[in-house]
């Protein structure tokens, strides 16, 4: 609220009501109430002597705006005058809010410049109908709300936000709710190093400052909305360094940080955009985060949208048959709200020419290039190609500059420097490349301005200079696949797309000739060397090549660059990344591994009968020299589990691995364990987390049990396993087949162990690795694991952490380590409730037992005592120990000395975890000095 919204006549009108007797109290409150304000009193002198015409010339003159108001109706309060401090509220309420008026006439130009503007915006409306409720429904709830507004990329969050913004400054929205909503490109923050919140909306503000703190002083009437953040050049904080500050000048990351993560003004509320490059990187800093997804142009509304687009019922009815009739998959994406834009701007201007209608929009490069295209042929159709060319080289450069700085706003100094002229500016503008905010420039939308800066690898000559704000195309690609800068990756995809001939023989109509082949024997070239890498799946991430190729459609070129990869991660999320996958795949022919992952909203895609022969296609890579399937977190419906089983089960699939993690909707297995009993070659299974009844896991051990199954890795960790399930998989240890056995993060519990132990007794099994943590048990199952060491003859690491075990357990353990035929060479106590009186048993065992190598025994109770027992049977030349875990063992610096010796002295130490050890700075230079020492053997701490 401004200091002119009030006049001195709104105070007396107050004043008059009040009784003399209350007017008087009013001047001696008035006399020490503006110090709580941070307000200059006036003085006694002249309240004394007012009248109260007087004292409202006073008022106005001394304490302009919200504040006084705020000041005077809590002395309305003091005087027990609530109808007075009511009518004063609905004054404040009702006053004109010039922010606000300010906002509305922003916003308004902006919606019709930038906004959907070739549709009315009743129809607008009902595009955004079901979000725009929800939203509106999401903040009549009381209480700090932060809301997160998704969806895929061109879906007009964007637009949806402005719409937002302009109903609640049109006094539509959120009347009651939010006095002062702020609105924030946060792209446009790049350029900044440090600022402060209250510098932040201040470029907004059309008037006096003054109001800042009256306004933060109420954070629940505030609301933020944050748009942009895919633009963001930096990453925020991650709860460190925050500021509760809102005046303080702090580095622009901290912030934005603060602000999201509720340290400054936690009252208040947020609505963000997020994209797919930025909603990983910022939601899980987000405290009980909302979504609204953006679901696009609804399918019902696709034909009335191209009428209103055409202002013609039969014009635009005629173009959506177009699109129906010649390129139905095209009408598809058309429900997002950019592609159907750009479709019907392609479109419109063939129509307004007198052209045929057509339309290349297999892919987002064709589509783009177009749109492109058209607009060229539209509004330079006289124009040589050369002009065209130089023209568009300098928009490019534009465009490579902003991406290359990550700056997506330009002054007109910026785009004079690179040679764009008044008449170009003025094309550009008039074909909706850029756009016009403020003093500044836009590109229609980032998407655009990636593809041109794609594009200005193609038009550049080698007779051009090297443009110093430009990296080299090796430079770009390195960006993209090695160091995973996310904004890339549409320039990447682009970059594939435009080489492709259609889109290469679109651009040439309008522009000349293109070096096309060149650029992409230039990206082969590179992959190529990316190739020779040693682990090329930590070097480029399949998952951002993989929508790249889909840009190119072209087998040839597909499978050079899906030959570089052996091992492969996918996700699949929705129809769009299972076409992605599978295009993809059919290409490879050196895939050995494949991680994939299919989300919950991804399984609803996979009923109708194109997505399911997509998944079918994926499955059938299989049948190729495949050798590794990790199956994380996977919702498979009947159909499609069915199609994945029958892929494993054929006799050409020669399968190794076979991860099934966190596996949902299995039913009671059996198609599993079929498909794993028809593979002779699985020598690894793992179905960590995937809940198993006790009569999944009986049938699964018959299978395991077969002659023709050649497992020997069985991880069952976290599968819900209890006691009586034991007995089958004891079975299965008797085999002599199984090597490794995980029953991690089961209740399998002492009756289980003893079922397990038997087994361990037969000389028969042949079982190496058993890992038990987190299994319930107590010291009584040391009494049967003691009975097994004894006539085990195999058995070489056991893995018992996080069980309540004590000493006693382990004492009667230690037994069995000291005999001479006990195999173990590893043994994992981490977190087993034992304490220094175990310590001596142990240390004995480490003398006298040869074949013990690693002694894991971090988070006990040991203390210094404890340990300096084991240092001591470090020490002794008969000790073979190489690795020895005492992290987290509530030990002091007065273990130290202990510790330098038995680092100088023992031969065999190798790795030794001291993590959370106290030491001070004499003990560290002690312990640096004993690692330097020519008789330490240490190789890892």
């Amino acid at each position: 609220m401004a200091e002119s919204d009030f006049s001195p006549y709104d105070w007396v009108h107050y004043l008059k009501e009040l009784k003399d007797e209350e007017f008087l109290k009013f001047k001696e409150l008035l006399r020490e109430e503006p110090e709580k304000f941070q307000l200059q009193p006036i003085s006694w002198s002249k309240l004394q002597k007012a009248s109260k015409d007087e004292l409202a010339e006073l008022l106005d003159e001394h304490y302009p705006g919200q504040q006084a108001w705020e000041m005077i109706r809590g002395l309305f309060l003091q005087l027990n005058r609530k109808d007075l401090c009511t009518k004063v509220q609905e004054q404040m309420a009702s006053k004109p809010n010039k922010y606000k008026q300010h906002m509305k006439k922003k916003f308004q130009l902006i919606w019709d410049n930038e906004g959907c503007r070739q549709i009315p915006e009743s129809f607008y409306k009902q595009i955004i109908k079901a979000e725009y409720e929800a939203l509106k429904d999401a903040f009549s709830e009381p209480g700090a709300i932060t809301m997160v507004v998704e969806g895929p990329e061109g879906q007009g969050r964007t637009a949806f936000l402005r719409k937002v913004m302009l109903d609640w400054a049109e006094g539509n929205l959120w009347k009651d709710r939010f006095t002062f909503v702020f609105f924030i490109y946060v792209y446009e923050l790049n350029s900044m190093s440090e600022t402060s919140l209250v510098e932040l909306i201040s470029r907004e503000w059309p008037g006096s400052l003054e109001m800042i703190n009256d306004i933060f002083s109420k954070p629940e009437r505030i609301l933020f909305i944050l748009d942009g953040f895919d633009g963001l050049k930096f990453d925020l904080e991650v709860r460190t360094n925050l500021c509760d500050d809102w005046r303080q000048r702090q580095p622009i990351q901290i912030v934005l940080s603060s602000l999201l993560q509720k340290r400054m003004l936690p009252d208040s509320s947020l609505i963000l955009e997020l994209g797919k490059q930025s909603l990983p990187k910022i939601y899980y800093l987000l405290q009980f985060p909302r979504s609204i997804f953006m679901t696009g142009l609804p399918k019902e509304l696709t034909e009335p949208y191209f009428q209103h687009f055409f202002c013609s019922k039969d014009k635009g009815s005629e173009a959506f048959r177009y699109l129906k009739t010649d390129i139905s998959p095209f009408l598809e994406l058309c429900r997002n709200l950019r592609m159907c834009w750009m479709a019907c701007s392609c479109l419109k201007w063939q129509y307004d020419r007198g052209d045929k209608y057509k339309i290349v929009a297999d892919t987002d490069s064709s589509t783009y290039t177009s749109f492109v295209v058209s607009s060229f042929k539209s509004r330079t159709a006289n124009c040589p190609s050369k002009q065209n060319r130089d023209r568009l080289r300098k928009l490019c450069t534009l465009a490579a500059e902003g991406m290359w700085h990550r700056t997506f706003v330009f002054s007109t100094g910026d785009l004079r420097k690179i040679g764009i002229t008044e008449s170009d500016e003025a094309m550009w503008l008039g074909m909706r490349f850029l756009l016009k905010r403020g003093n500044c420039f836009v590109f229609h939308n980032h998407t655009l301005q990636a593809y041109f800066a794609a594009l200005f690898y193609f038009l550049r000559q080698t007779k051009d200079k090297p443009n110093p704000a430009i990296g080299s195309l090796p430079e770009l690609l390195r960006e993209v696949y090695v160091h995973f800068q996310t904004h890339w990756l549409q320039i990447g995809m682009f970059l594939f797309g435009i080489s492709t001939e259609r889109s290469i023989t679109l651009l040439q109509q309008s522009i000349g000739f293109l070096p096309s082949k060149e650029i992409r024997q230039e990206v082969i070239k590179y992959l190529k060397s990316l190739g020779q890498h040693k682990h090329i799946d930590k070097v480029i991430r399949s998952k951002d090549l993989l929508p790249t190729l889909l840009e190119v459609q072209e087998g040839r070129f597909e499978t050079q660059v899906m030959d570089l990869f052996e091992e492969l991660t996918t996700n699949v999320f929705d129809s769009e990344t299972l076409l992605e996958a599978s295009n993809c795949l059919d290409h490879c022919n050196k895939i050995r591994k494949l991680h994939l992952c299919v989300h919950n909203n991804g399984v609803c895609y996979l009923h109708c009968r194109a997505h399911i022969h997509f998944w079918g296609k994926l499955c059938s890579v299989f049948s190729k020299n495949f050798q590794a399937l990790e199956l994380d977190s996977c919702n498979f419906n009947e159909t499609s589990f069915k199609i994945l089983c029958e892929a494993l089960s054929s006799p050409v699939c020669k399968l190794q691995s076979l991860t099934c993690s966190f596996m949902s909707d299995i039913g009671n297995g059996s198609l599993l364990f079929q498909t794993i009993a028809k593979n002779s070659c699985l020598k690894y299974l793992n179905l960590y987390g995937t809940k198993l009844s006790c009569h999944s896991v009986g049938s699964l051990c018959q299978v395991l049990q077969d002659p023709s199954c050649k497992v020997e890795d069985l991880l069952l960790g976290k599968c819900s396993i209890t006691s009586p399930s034991c007995r089958a998989i004891a079975s299965v240890v008797l085999c002599n087949k199984v090597k490794r056995l995980s029953l991690v993060e089961n209740p399998v519990k002492n009756k289980g162990v003893r079922l397990l132990c038997e087994a361990l007794k037969q000389p028969t099994c042949a079982l190496e690795t058993l890992l038990l943590s987190y299994c319930c048990l107590t010291f009584v199952a040391c009494g049967h694991i003691y009975e097994a060491l004894l006539s085990n003859k195999s058995l070489s690491l056991l893995d018992l952490a996080s069980n309540h075990l004590e000493d006693n357990g382990i004492i009667s353990l230690c037994e069995a380590l000291k005999s001479p035929n006990c195999p173990l060479q590893a043994l994992w106590l981490s977190g087993c409730s034992l304490t220094l009186e175990c310590c001596e048993d142990l240390s004995a065992v480490l003398v006298c037992n040869k074949r013990l190598k690693t002694l894991k025994l971090g988070n006990n109770y040991l203390v210094d005592a404890g340990v300096q027992l084991l240092f001591e049977a470090l020490r002794n030349p008969n000790c073979k120990l190489q690795s020895l875990g005492i992290d987290m063992c509530y030990l002091s610096n007065d273990c130290c000395e202990d510790l330098v010796s038995t680092l100088t002295t023992c031969k065999t130490l190798k790795s030794l975890n001291l993590a959370w050890i106290t030491l001070d700075h004499d003990r560290l230079v002690m312990l640096c000095e004993a690692l330097l020492h020519k008789s330490c053997t240490l190789k890892v701490l």
